[in-house]
């Protein structure tokens, strides 16, 4: 564990980490001086409190400028925590001056490629976007938009505002200026289809994005009647529709007819000559256009264009933290030790490639590291307080933490009944294949779809994609893990294998609870 000692402060200086008070001269007398903080009191300053803010109730004494910079240990201002804001999901985008997430540049330049293709030609069309979760999907397409998608109301740019006229009635009116340089007009809307309680909603909720003098007797209910409204504007005005977790929308429906007939209806209406709407359809499930949309392969120029979001690599993980913790580097340098930073993304990318979970085990291991720094003060003192940095084993407990924390009892109770069918089949297959625990998603998925047929009548399995989504939601549980490994058999090539992680005695004790689950066990 590498340590680098607080510079001591010098005669006439404060440390940084107390409360400057006022100075006691000869004729004060000594009783006027405070008694020691508590170490309860030091820990709250230390974790609640601005500590170069002074206590209102005592009188400072100006400060002469310092020589060298103040560094706090902690405190809203620390360097830990200014690390740990940095690596919240909330902690906003970092990306280039285009808006292109950093190892995200293909993803980015076939995005901008559609867009401009077709803003030129005035022409609609779609845009399939897919990969795992924590890819950078959503972000990347949201800095698009932000960085893109100009405001035309008000717009500074007296040319662009001269060339462009904003329609009456019409909602979230943008420009978008193409890489030749001209400027098209652009309406758009970003729906979260998770949102929608039924698929039919999803074209009023497009026309009510639009719209700013909405009549609830003339609700648009169907693809003819969204078609009708935007038939009513300029084919020069570009209609961008961004439906985040489209695949939500088959899920909120117990008719997969009727949920795929609107599916087909809008990639349908994405394709019409006599109006010009974009429309981008984000998903995790990567089969959806096979299993879902099989009416278009029927037309092959109803197929929407498809950019995959590949599982970042461990390299890229790398990368991008490094480029976001960099802006809070101190003189000490980066509070990580490179190789901690380098095992963790080892550890995630074998998983998910979830750029989210990095992020989690990165913060949890500074708070690891402040508490290591509390029983510091403890044991000595706040005077000969040291910086910490963050290294592999802080990184490790955390990930043994997420592993072991918790019994399989406790880990168990938290699944729903389809999560812990999946599971107990999961479990079934390992009991039988002794020599083999773990195998690929697809083979897990055969075994499961042929075990519910063989014992359960009622319970129907689950679709593929829905199956993968469920088995990451098992990881995140601690219940499974999955890695990347080769196949079994005769062809051997890379695949995702999957495998439990339970204490199998708990593991029956709980599921034998459930009468409707004793025959999985």
């Amino acid at each position: 564990m590498v340590t680098t000692r607080l510079m001591s402060p010098t005669k006439n200086e404060q440390p940084s980490f107390i409360t400057p008070v006022k100075q006691i001269t000869s004729s004060d007398d000594a009783s006027m001086m405070s008694p020691p903080a508590s170490l309860e009191n030091i820990k709250k300053r230390l974790f609640t409190e601005d500590l170069k803010t002074p206590c209102k109730k005592q009188q400072t004494a100006p400060i002469s400028p310092q020589p060298s910079p103040q560094k706090l240990v902690f405190g809203k201002n620390s360097i830990y925590s200014r690390t740990k804001a940095l690596l919240q999901r909330s902690a906003g985008l970092f990306t280039s001056e285009t808006g292109c997430l950093p190892t995200r540049g293909e993803q980015y330049e076939a995005i901008i490629d559609f867009l401009d293709e077709n803003m030129l030609q005035e022409k609609s069309s779609s845009l399939y976007i897919t990969g795992p979760p924590g890819t950078g999907k959503t972000a990347q397409l949201n800095a698009i938009i932000r960085n893109k998608f100009l405001p035309l109301v008000p717009c500074e740019n007296k040319k662009i505002s001269s060339k462009l006229q904003v329609i009456p009635n019409l909602k979230n009116q943008s420009y978008y200026q193409l890489k030749s340089g001209e400027i098209k007009s652009v309406v758009a809307t970003n729906i979260n289809c998770i949102a929608l309680t039924d698929p039919s909603y999803v074209f009023n909720q497009i026309h009510e994005s639009f719209s700013s003098t909405l009549d609830t007797a003339k609700q648009v209910r169907n693809m003819d009647q969204l078609k009708t409204y935007m038939e009513s504007f300029d084919k020069k005005i570009t209609f961008v529709v961004v439906l985040d977790e489209m695949d939500k929308l088959l899920y909120t429906s117990q008719n997969d007819t009727i949920a795929t007939k609107i599916l087909f209806e809008l990639f349908l209406l994405a394709r019409l000559p006599n109006i010009n709407f974009l429309l981008i359809g984000i998903a995790n499930s990567l089969d959806l256009k096979d299993r879902f949309l099989s009416r278009l392969n029927l037309r092959q120029e109803l197929l929407p264009r498809t950019v995959v979001f590949h599982p970042y690599s461990a390299e890229e993980m790398y990368d991008i933290v490094m480029n976001r913790i960099k802006t809070v580097n101190d003189v000490d340098g980066c509070i990580f030790n490179p190789i901690a930073i380098k095992f963790a993304t080892k550890k995630c990318s074998g998983s998910t490639g979830d750029l989210r979970k990095l992020f989690d085990v990165l913060r949890n291991s500074i708070e690891v590291v402040e508490l290591d720094v509390v029983k510091q003060v403890k044991k000595n003192g706040i005077n000969n307080l040291k910086l910490i940095k963050i290294g592999m084993p802080h990184v490790a407990k955390v990930f043994s933490q997420i592993n072991n924390n918790t019994s399989t009892r406790s880990r168990i109770g938290k699944l729903n009944m389809q999560q812990r069918i999946i599971l107990c089949t999961l479990v079934n297959r390992e009991s039988i294949d002794v020599f083999h625990n773990s195998c690929s998603l697809d083979d897990a998925y055969d075994y499961y779809k042929d075990f519910l047929q063989r014992r359960d009548s009622v319970m129907k399995p689950v679709k593929r994609n829905e199956f993968l989504e469920i088995s990451n939601t098992l990881e995140t549980c601690g219940v499974v893990t999955i890695s990347h490994g080769r196949s079994h058999g005769k062809t051997k090539h890379i695949v995702k294998l999957i495998k439990t992680s339970v204490d199998k005695k708990e593991f029956e004790e709980e599921i034998s609870k459930l009468d409707i689950l004793k025959r999985f066990v």
